[in-house]
């Protein structure tokens, strides 16, 4: 079994025509990204825009992805115990991948392969409630990722 890959899907006002909220657990990514490069159990950081309201320039939860089709990608999406602020997102991730997440501004509904280090960074000590668990568990413990 192949270890998972990580990603950045960043998510714009889910109010146009055929654009997704965060929790919805599909994506529509802009189509200059197909091939979607993921597969079944690769992990997704979900970043929303200043565009979107509810969770503006934060990451409230992972998605863990169950399938990848030619126009979407199906993930379970997992809240956070707390939303990962913009300015904590650029601190943690490494140069590579902080260059990647600030040209954001040029797509609002973009996918992208950050590194492990970056995405277990970024985490910190954020708890994840399970859906159907009786309680959180920390996101490095749940994913292994210690």
């Amino acid at each position: 079994m192949n270890p998972p890959k990580y990603f950045v899907a960043v998510f714009g006002d889910p109010n146009p025509p055929n654009k997704d909220t965060v929790e919805s657990g599909v994506y529509h990514p802009d189509p200059d990204c197909v091939p979607f490069p993921t597969r079944p159990g690769d992990v997704i950081l979900l970043y929303c825009t200043g565009g979107y309201r509810d969770y503006a320039m934060a990451s409230p939860g992972i998605g863990i992805v169950l399938k990848s089709g030619d126009q979407t990608i199906q993930y379970r999406y997992l809240a956070l115990s707390k939303p990962i602020a913009i300015h904590d997102i650029k601190r943690k991730f490494h140069a590579t991948d902080a260059e990647k997440f600030d040209n954001i501004r040029f797509s609002t509904f973009w996918l992208f392969e950050i590194s492990r280090e970056s995405f277990v960074g970024a985490l910190g000590d954020r708890t994840v409630t399970w859906p159907g668990a009786d309680r959180s568990t920390a996101v490095s413990d749940a994913m292994r990722l210690k």
